[in-house]
């Protein structure tokens, strides 16, 4: 995808909007206006609830804090690369649906199971990243990405996803959890265990045991309502705020 298309890119938020179970206009897309650099990553996901940190993925960074932030507890936000050399146009709908299953786990279980989840994916990161599809939170996405792929592409298109080193991961996902937010802390729980995870050691299963209640606690309330703005989605192309 050399120069992506806004009007498809509507399209295909919609229909992955649909099949994610997620309002449409609680979504807002930031296409930062450049091309992507190798080996970053080309579409990312920010949670209502987080802000941008230093150690945010790139893209998300580029879009920046003054116009994520008015979003904040208000939308699903998302950055893309507006231009996605090697990437095939018709990935776009797996990558898009991965994304927006994030979504869907925030809705289910809230931002403290988010908060535990960076805390494993940073563990992973340090640990040089070889872990990162088996996260519980990324197989659960790569699962719902590989089925949409699978109702929504020919056998063409999905060989063009596989062949496509950036995205090939979508079609060729980890089993499943069966319950992302108990193996999320199960694996937390080891490696605090282990002392291998940032901080000053006292994260333990207190700590874990809180997660639970408030992911239980979120689940049972009232779907959360966010809303973007607008009907559908809400799709800006932006300027980066720094050079790369």
């Amino acid at each position: 995808m050399e120069n992506l298309d806004l009007g498809v890119l509507e399209h295909e938020l919609r229909a992955c909007s649909e099949d994610a179970h997620i309002d449409p206009a609680s979504v807002v897309v930031f296409v930062v206006d450049a091309v992507r650099p190798p080996g970053t990553t080309p579409l990312a996901y920010l949670q209502p609830a987080a802000m941008v940190r230093s150690d945010t993925v790139v893209v998300i960074r580029l879009v920046g804090s003054a116009r994520l932030d008015p979003f904040g507890l208000r939308a699903h936000r998302f950055g893309i690369w507006r231009a996605l050399p090697g990437i095939p146009e018709v990935a776009l709908g797996p990558m898009l649906r991965h994304e927006l299953e994030h979504a869907r786990r925030f809705e289910r279980s809230g931002p403290s199971f988010f908060e535990a989840d960076e805390r494993l994916r940073d563990a992973v990161s340090r640990a040089g990243g070889d872990g990162y599809a088996r996260l519980p939170s990324e197989r659960e996405a790569n699962a719902s990405a590989s089925i949409y792929a699978a109702k929504t592409l020919s056998a063409t298109g999905r060989r063009a996803v596989a062949d496509c080193d950036a995205c090939a991961g979508l079609l060729t996902p980890e089993p499943p959890p069966g319950d992302v937010v108990e193996e999320t802390l199960v694996e937390l729980a080891r490696l605090a265990r282990r002392g291998e995870l940032r901080g000053d050691g006292s994260f333990g299963v207190r700590d874990l045991d809180a997660v639970r209640r408030d992911c239980a606690a979120w689940e049972a309330a009232e779907p959360c309502d966010l809303i973007a703005g607008r009907s559908g989605p809400r799709i800006e192309l932006v300027t980066p705020v720094s050079a790369w």
